[in-house]
């Protein structure tokens, strides 16, 4: 596998995670009001919510993630060289990904660990 092949399946590891957290974050807080109205009209409600709120939200999250990714893997290139600055920058942003999905799925925060 190429380099350039390997830079752009780790940034698309990252895009996918990115995107996949803010769009979790996004729906959890539109379907905290499901309780408010009956069940069957608060699917209806919420359905038409993610193809109209959370479609256009995907593409334009998409597109921020990958252009924040390629600058943060630009920096840890500059930052470590070719190889290194990238694995380091990937595991930079995995780990604060993991992080946070550690938090949304679990409530655990880092500090809980220790």
């Amino acid at each position: 596998m190429s380099y350039r092949k390997f830079v752009n399946f780790l940034i698309f590891v990252i895009s996918i995670l990115t995107v996949n957290l803010i769009t979790t974050l996004i729906t959890d807080f539109l379907m905290g009001y499901k309780h408010a109205t009956h069940p069957l009209k608060a699917t209806l409600i919420g359905m038409a919510l993610m193809i109209f709120i959370l479609y256009p939200a995907y593409n334009w999250i998409d597109n921020i993630s990958e252009n924040l990714t390629v600058r943060i893997f630009t920096l840890g290139k500059n930052a470590g060289g070719k190889f290194l600055g990238m694995l380091w920058a990937f595991g930079v942003a995995f780990g604060i990904l993991f992080l946070c999905y550690l938090h949304l799925w679990f409530r655990i925060n880092v500090w809980d660990l220790f």
